[in-house]
């Protein structure tokens, strides 16, 4: 294989020296650069090829196309509630003073908990930093769009100078129908 790729470097060169004479008179510094040249190019090429060849099978590529395939399979976070939520509570309102500490790190809603994340005066600092999403930091204002808290997803945030904001919880109506039917009471006098 080696004897083959100095032979196609070899004529490689001889056909750059060829092709240039023709179109000037050359001097020993410019074939002497052009012969570098095409040697740098052939072991740049063989260094690839040693790489690819190597690696294969190593777990390197399949590490790599894992994460690639892990990054396509990640969902943004949600633009919108779905229909199916209803209101459940709302939390008083919260300062960059009184805010609790546990918003400040990774937290999540329960299965089948949305909230909404209204910012009142200031700006407010809104992460999703779990695994399942693509990462985003969102910066809330007063008049501007809710942060959406998907349930279950990891997030946290935190306060840009001086801020008011409350969160508003709702529940996935479709979540709460199995729940509801079980804890339907049955009538009087019916063994289950």
């Amino acid at each position: 294989m080696m004897t083959l790729i100095v032979a196609a470097a070899a004529a490689l060169f001889a056909a750059a020296v060829w092709y240039m004479s023709l179109f000037m008179s050359l001097t020993a510094p410019m074939v002497g650069m052009l012969a570098l040249s095409v040697f740098v190019s052939v072991l740049l090429g063989c260094g690839l090829f040693a790489g690819a060849f190597f690696s294969n099978n190593s777990g390197l590529d399949q590490r790599v196309s894992g994460a690639a395939h892990l990054a396509r399979s990640r969902e943004p976070n949600p633009l919108a509630l779905p229909d199916s939520v209803v209101f459940q509570r709302r939390t008083m309102e919260f300062t960059d003073e009184t805010l609790p500490a546990p918003l400040l790190k990774d937290h999540r809603t329960k299965a089948g908990t949305w909230a909404l994340i209204h910012v009142l005066d200031g700006a407010l600092q809104y992460d999703i930093t779990d695994d399942r999403r693509l990462s985003a930091s969102v910066v809330l204002t007063a008049g501007g769009p809710p942060g959406i808290v998907e349930p279950t997803i990891l997030h946290h945030i935190a306060p840009i100078g001086p801020v008011r904001f409350h969160v508003e919880f709702l529940r996935d109506a479709d979540a709460l129908a199995p729940a509801a039917m079980l804890r339907t009471p049955r009538p009087q006098g019916q063994n289950s």
